[in-house]
């Protein structure tokens, strides 16, 4: 009994570790190999407490089984919050390799299933739930996945140009370069390798008509997630530009700081009827020249001082830092208008106007004109030419201004063709996807 209870504190140690090493993980810089190790980690010290609290006999073996089935559960559970996501990474390795005019179609399909099917083994693995099947299932996706990675980290090595940019196995919540991914597989290998050779040491928990309808759940559910969120945004967004995110750049803040700034320059000059001497400013009090001579002997002394306090923001750790040139007014940029503007901002997003799906347009029209009455910026933000823009405009009257940024940006900002950002001092206060567009109504409560 003393050994058990020894068992289930370390294990309960373990996982309150995991859990620590979860709360720090979104403080690591992407595409490091600090974030990828942490990731390891995270998944060994909860695997460690899972097997010490439930399976201490089989330590090790149970240790590989559940790293395996929570790396698959991670893997599959970011795709199929973000199937856009999976489809936009699918269309770039069909681009990579010249097949997207015949796949391109089948790359949302695709992305649907692949995460699924993660998910499914994922959950079969920590759960016992046909082992057999679901750790060779494992052993697949590992044998096929990780010959690819080798190649396109040798390929970027061999012709310097990357084919493909991050391989997308964990969505958006970690970006990996090639050279990790490859690693990484390699590493996953070992639990997964182990798992599938001994596999016969691990027993269903359950009968086998309760394993499939198990596995029917399952698979409603997930599938019910991913359609979720097609026709809204992703319940849980792993992206850079997500609600509560503060979108700031160097230039804008150096512009910002220049503004808040009043500059003094003090000059010596001579009264004409006592011979007094006195300073004055320059640039916001010059003297009457009648009675006040400049004198050129003493030089000028400026001095700058901020004015006011820092404008009303969001209070907000979290931090994106975009760069210049982010969104374009024709040739001029436009960034720091969106994101230092202190009132509300609304964009409307059509990544590809051409695809925009106007059947809710109606209602993006009517914030831009309630938007238009209160004062607050509003810009349709695209990718596409400006004929495009105009025939849009003309289908579907649309009347606000368009800027241009390059559609990945937009399609990374909000999934969804058109959608809807609110933001103010550059923090995003919430997005819609056009199927969730609020009304002006609604839009005034948000905006009290």
């Amino acid at each position: 009994m003393e050994k058990r209870r020894i068992y289930f504190w370390t294990g309960l140690l373990a996982l309150f570790f995991a859990l620590a090493l979860y709360a720090n993980f979104g403080s690591f810089e992407d595409a490091s190999w600090t974030k990828l190790w942490v990731l390891i980690g995270m998944i060994f010290s909860a695997s460690v407490g899972l097997s010490f609290i439930f399976n201490p006999k089989q330590f090790w073996l149970n240790v590989c089984r559940y790293f395996s089935g929570i790396l698959f559960i991670f893997s599959g559970f970011v795709k199929a919050d973000d199937p856009l996501g999976s489809k936009y990474k699918f269309i770039d390795y069909f681009e990579a390799w010249g097949i997207d005019d015949i796949f391109a179609p089948t790359a949302l399909v695709l992305g649907i299933i692949l995460s699924t099917v993660e998910l499914l083994v994922g959950l079969a693995l920590l759960f016992k739930v046909f082992p057999k099947l679901s750790s060779l299932g494992a052993l697949l996706f590992m044998v096929g996945f990780t010959p690819i990675t080798l190649y396109l980290a040798l390929q970027q090595n061999i012709s310097g140009k990357e084919l493909v940019h991050d391989c997308g196995c964990f969505g958006d919540a970690l970006i990996l370069t090639n050279w990790q991914t490859f690693v990484k597989n390699v590493f996953i290998l070992i639990p997964v390798v182990v798992t599938f050779v001994f596999r016969n040491k691990f027993e269903n928990t359950i009968t086998k008509n309760k394993s499939l309808a198990l596995v029917g759940v399952f698979t409603v559910i997930i599938v019910g997630l991913s359609v979720y969120a097609l026709r809204h945004l992703p319940p849980i967004d792993f992206r850079p530009y997500s609600i509560g995110t503060t979108l700031v750049c160097e230039k804008c803040g150096a512009e910002i700081a220049k503004a808040n700034e009043m500059v003094y320059q003090y000059a010596d000059f001579k009264n004409l009827q006592t011979g007094e001497h006195k300073e004055f400013d320059i640039v916001n009090n010059y003297p009457d020249y009648t009675i006040w001579e400049y004198n050129p002997d003493v030089p000028v002394r400026e001095v700058r001082e901020k004015i006011g306090q820092e404008s009303d923001t969001l209070s907000n750790p979290n931090e994106y830092v975009v760069e210049s040139m982010m969104f374009l007014n024709g040739s001029d940029d436009a960034t720091c208008d969106v994101i230092t503007d202190t009132s509300y901002v609304l964009l409307a997003i059509h990544y590809d106007i051409n695809q925009s799906n106007p059947k809710h347009q109606e209602n993006v029209n009517s914030l831009y004109g309630w938007a238009k009455e209160k004062g607050y910026a509003f810009y349709g933000i695209t990718s596409s030419l400006d004929d495009a823009i105009q025939y849009y405009r003309d289908l579907t009257k649309t009347e606000y201004p368009f800027l241009s940024a390059d559609d990945i940006l937009l399609k990374t900002m909000v999934r969804s063709n058109p959608g809807v950002m609110l933001l103010k001092n550059g923090t995003i206060i919430n997005k819609w996807s056009h199927n969730d567009i609020p009304d002006v109504k609604e839009m005034e409560q948000i905006c009290k």
